[in-house]
């Protein structure tokens, strides 16, 4: 089955409440005209009886009895099927059918002559056909007893039959009449709806559905354009605006992507710039810190000299730091997973972190759920990860504070937490906190985290940092459990 369009669902709906509304008008119209016709046709037998009677007496009166047979058949019409007069033996004195002259009237019309209070017009069959019946009693008036000189009350009785053949005619014309006009009504309503719907609905709606079919084949540029200030204004307002709103965003995102693939291609160049460089300047640096250390050993502790070269020692090995981390991150090493004890791993960390936070006043706290294990994990390139963050950690703490590290488990992730009550980090900074050579430290080369990024996420993990400014940061690594750990972290 076809599903109905909108168009037809709203034509049908409204006609079917049409029809429905139409018919039951119709149907109480018919009846209250039924009743109508019916009543009129009572009120036509009633006036007819009285014509008659009022007709018989005057001839009578007249002295023009014998003229009223002649009178009785100029009334016969169509509808006027019998007229006669009967005694009150029930014997028919005068019809209009002169055959039933002398017969005896139907026992029905003697009943009801007996049993009615006042003239009254009653229905009845015959010969398989329905009449109006009206029995009238024709009072001996006077002037009648002085001629006939008869004392009795009734001179006779008129009995008038008249059909009801063009009565039901009549309503069947009528109930005809408005079947006709009920579906010439639901024809033309059906029609006007159709014609309706196609301007208002269907045509608007249709040209919605192409423009956004545009839209989805790509041309964001498409727009529906109406004058209308209807729903269907509103309507196609909004879908312009979004229009707009994502033309302008993808045009924004591929902007994004060009100036991002035009960083990621310097990133590669400076990256190769920087690894050809970081070779070139690791073996003379080598050479360097050896002659200078050489060179320390023959000057005395007390010699001023010895200071200087210290310095230079320092500087030395801060610049072998930036040609490694500018290696590491050019030419990142390839993980080399090994079922590492995650515990021993991170109390080394502590231990190589415990001097400086001792001298700065900062309390280590370690909480390793019971459930931690071992771990497939590459220990020098974690070692690597954690000394660098907690490193930042305690920069960020120059005055005192806390460092908690967290290792917990949920389902096949080991979740690693560093959470610190330091200075923080502002919105903007947690931005660009992972991108290569950012730095908030004069003394930093803005490779540490980004170095880390690549790390975690070349063990199919993530790490993320929140930080509130003034109340502390939190880096959070997670890394699946692999396969082959065989149920052990």
């Amino acid at each position: 089955m076809f599903p109905l369009s909108l168009k037809w669902k709203y034509i049908l709906g409204t006609t079917t409440i049409t029809l429905l509304i139409l018919g039951l008008f119709s149907w109480q119209n018919l009846k209250i005209q039924e009743g109508q016709i019916t009543s009129d046709d009572r009120e036509r037998v009633k006036l007819i009886s009285q014509i008659i009677k009022n007709g018989l007496i005057t001839m009578m009166l007249e002295g023009r009895g014998r003229e009223f047979r002649m009178f009785l058949r100029t009334l016969i019409a169509k509808d006027i099927e019998e007229v006669r007069i009967f005694n009150l033996d029930g014997k028919i004195i005068s019809s209009s059918i002169t055959s039933e002259i002398g017969e005896k009237i139907y026992k029905e019309d003697m009943d009801k002559f007996h049993s009615q209070s006042s003239p009254e017009v009653f229905t009845h069959y015959k010969r398989g056909r329905i009449f109006y019946s009206m029995v009238v009693p024709i009072y001996n008036e006077p002037a009648c007893r002085k001629c006939h000189h008869d004392n009795s009350r009734y001179r006779g009785i008129l009995d008038v039959e008249i059909s009801m053949e063009r009565i039901k005619k009549r309503i069947t014309s009528f109930r005809y009449q408005m079947v006709v006009f009920s579906l010439l009504t639901l024809i033309m309503l059906s029609l006007c709806l159709t014609l309706l719907t196609r301007y208002l609905i269907n045509k608007p709606i249709r040209g919605i559905i192409e423009t956004m079919k545009k839209a989805e084949d790509g041309d964001l540029s498409a727009r529906f354009v109406t004058r209308r200030k209807d729903e269907i204004g509103k309507l196609s307002t909004s879908l312009n605006s979004m229009l707009s709103e994502l033309d302008f965003a993808r045009r924004e995102i591929i902007d994004l992507h060009n100036r991002e693939y035009q960083r990621i291609e310097k990133m590669a160049s400076v990256g190769e710039l920087a690894s050809a460089i970081a070779h070139e300047i690791k073996n003379p640096l080598a050479g360097i810190s050896g002659a200078i250390q050489v060179f320390a050993e023959d000057v005395p502790d007390d010699d001023p000299r010895k200071e200087i070269i210290g310095d230079i020692i320092n500087e030395i090995e801060r610049l072998d730091k930036t040609v490694r981390n500018l290696l590491s991150f050019a030419r990142p090493v390839v993980p080399n997973p090994l079922l590492t004890d995650v515990r021993s791993m991170v109390e080394r960390l502590v231990n190589v972190i415990s001097n400086k936070a001792e001298n700065q006043k900062v309390d280590i706290n370690i909480i390793i759920n019971s459930d931690i294990g071992n771990a497939y994990l590459d220990p020098e390139q974690f070692q690597q990860v954690f000394l660098n963050i907690a490193i930042n950690a305690l920069h960020s703490m120059p005055h005192g504070g806390s460092l908690d590290i967290v290792v917990s488990k949920d389902d096949n992730i080991i979740e690693f937490s560093f959470n610190d009550t330091g200075i923080g980090i502002s919105g903007e900074e947690m931005d660009k906190l992972f991108k290569p050579f950012y730095t908030t430290r004069s003394s930093g080369t803005g490779l540490g985290l980004a170095i880390c990024k690549n790390i975690v996420e070349q063990h199919g993990g993530t790490i993320y940092v929140s930080s509130r400014p003034e109340f502390g940061s939190s880096f959070k690594i997670k890394i699946p459990i692999r396969e082959q750990d065989n149920g052990q972290l």
